[in-house]
């Protein structure tokens, strides 16, 4: 139950500041909006002010703004949105996407300001940093490590009775020990002492034999108040444009190969992520937030129909050319964006059934107990 709160919270909050950029924006730039709701029908309560209806609803799933001339109505208004100027309609449309974005630097500034447990690199080495451990970052399918039941996350205490200062030397043990079986003592992620017997196998399409663990040293680097928000919007701009790359890529594999890409997700896929990520406490949560709220902000400002991207683009195409688009012509064309996303969702969380399945399945019911 746990879980779904929390999964239910993030992306209430997401999509709640995404509407919020476009009320705000719109509300200073002095285009009407009829109302601006906390979560989707049915009402809860609702009142006015200024004009503007407020409302409290029931699925609280982030909420919803409706401003004046959006769908092209109120030609004869001068505050509908569909007489204002270009520029003025670029940033009411561009500001939800914004606002994800500013929500992301914030989030992740708050986690390095907290402490974020991260591979470390020698070029760190004038930096304070605490909690040192050597932690598995990969665990291959099908190998020793795999079967006998190491995961991602797990911290390496001891080997073979023996504790070591960094990850070069746990390394180099285990090198060591091929072909002898190794005896290795972990701290799992719900702070259980797990130890675990294995032997280097020779695994498929490998010409040596291997345990099929990739190992790391991370740690909790102290970045200061400063250094933290410096930190924080680095890490923002990087993890928007590797967003914009990998979504470059699945559309190229999707029209090139015809099929999504293996490591792309619908709502089923993130839901079980985040029970694992819930698993691994407060600090994950929020950094995952902030994943979620980049993905959200990089995928909503693609330029195609329905989405923001795509009234940005034809915003734009009117400027251009100083011709105005037939509204009725307009509103088919996102309304048709619209039905394809749809049905791109569908096929996405029906393939998330077929390869995820049981694991899918298993993830959402632990939410209720």
């Amino acid at each position: 139950m746990e879980t779904a709160i929390i999964f239910i919270l993030i992306l209430g909050l997401l999509v709640l500041v995404h509407e919020l950029g476009h009320f705000v924006s719109a509300v200073k730039l002095g285009v009407d909006v009829e109302e601006f709701a906390i979560g989707f029908p049915p009402k809860i309560f609702a009142w006015k002010r200024k004009g503007i209806k407020y409302s409290i609803n029931w699925i609280p799933m982030g909420g919803f703004v409706k401003i004046k001339g959006e769908q092209g109505e109120g030609l004869d208004d001068p505050r509908s949105f569909i007489n204002q100027p270009a520029w003025k309609k670029l940033i009411i449309v561009s500001a939800g996407v914004l606002m994800n974005f500013v929500l992301a630097f914030v989030l992740l500034s708050v986690v390095f300001m907290l402490g974020f447990p991260q591979e470390l690199s020698k070029d760190m080495g004038d930096k304070n940093i605490r909690d040192k451990n050597v932690v598995i970052l990969q665990v291959a399918k099908g190998s020793p490590a795999n079967k006998v039941g190491l995961e991602i996350g797990d911290k390496i205490l001891e080997v073979n009775g023996q504790s070591f200062d960094n990850y070069e030397e746990v390394y180099a043990q285990l090198e060591f020990l091929r072909g002898e079986n190794i005896e290795l003592s972990v701290l799992k992620t719900d702070n259980q002492k797990m130890t675990y017997n294995l032997k280097h196998e020779k695994l498929e399409g490998y010409d040596e034999s291997m345990l099929g663990v990739g190992i790391s040293e991370t740690g909790i680097v102290d970045y200061g108040f400063f250094g933290s928000i410096s930190q924080g919007f680095k890490v923002t701009i990087s993890m928007i444009t590797g967003i914009i790359k990998a979504l470059y890529h699945l559309i190229a594999d999707l029209i090139t190969r015809g099929k999504l890409a293996e490591g792309f997700g619908g709502p089923l896929a993130v839901a079980a992520v985040t029970g694992d990520v819930v698993k691994l406490g407060f600090i994950n949560i929020v950094y995952f937030a902030a994943i979620l709220s980049i993905n959200l902000g990089v995928i909503n400002f693609f330029p195609f129909p329905a989405l923001d991207g795509g009234r940005a683009m034809f915003i734009l195409a009117q400027a251009a050319t100083r011709k105005k688009l037939n509204e009725k012509v307009e509103a088919w064309i996102h309304n048709s964006g619209f039905i394809i996303l749809v049905t791109i969702l569908i096929a996405v969380t029906l393939r998330d059934f077929k390869i995820y399945g049981p694991s899918i399945w298993t993830a959402i019911k632990s939410w209720f107990i």
